[in-house]
């Protein structure tokens, strides 16, 4: 088993650095293209090249979907350039959207933050989530204009089976009240 592990991940490398020395596009997000989900949660991404840009994909049932309509899909990655080598992922225009920090009681794994980051996710309004475990917080970033009520909040948290306790919108950036979190133990 330790052999087939071994060579998958060989295979894989292989793969990247053949990618990158062809001059295909490296694929710019840690979601599924087609579902949103999460790459990886679902097991290995399904990796493939279509058009010289490397495409990430959740499951093998989301190929058939790509493949339906490709150009759809791609149009996704049009908004979203590859990040440079070095180069910060978060463009000014991604930074400027409102942030919301929600105290959350009943996370206590890795399960319960992906259920809770993947009913955030779905929202149209919501650009980023980041969930931490040993704050019991959830911090949304949410696209530039875009708002939702606190009802719906307290809605999708209660909805994913938790407890909200606060919401509040601080003036600290995304990015700075992540590292913060970041910083706190269980």
């Amino acid at each position: 088993m330790k052999k087939i592990i071994f060579l998958f991940f060989l295979v894989i490398s292989t793969v990247t650095t053949y990618a990158t020395d062809a001059g295909i596009k490296p694929y710019p997000l840690d979601r599924c293209i087609v579902s949103d989900e999460k790459l990886g949660e679902m097991g290995p991404p399904v990796v493939f090249i279509y058009q010289n840009q490397e495409i990430k994909l959740c499951c093998k049932d989301c190929r058939k979907d790509f493949d339906a309509d490709p150009e759809k899909y791609l149009k996704k990655l049009s908004d979203k350039p590859a990040p440079k080598s070095g180069e910060q992922t978060n463009t000014p225009a991604e930074s400027s959207g409102t942030v919301v920090q929600l105290t959350v009681d009943g996370l206590v794994c890795n399960f319960c933050a992906a259920n809770i980051d993947k009913s955030f996710h779905k929202l149209p309004e919501v650009q980023d989530v980041y969930v931490n475990l040993a704050a019991k917080t959830v911090l949304l970033r949410l696209k530039p204009g875009a708002s939702f009520s606190e009802e719906k909040v307290k809605e999708i948290v209660v909805n994913a089976g938790f407890n909200l306790r606060e919401v509040k919108q601080p003036k600290e950036s995304f990015e700075t009240i992540q590292s913060k979190l970041k910083e706190i133990k269980k």
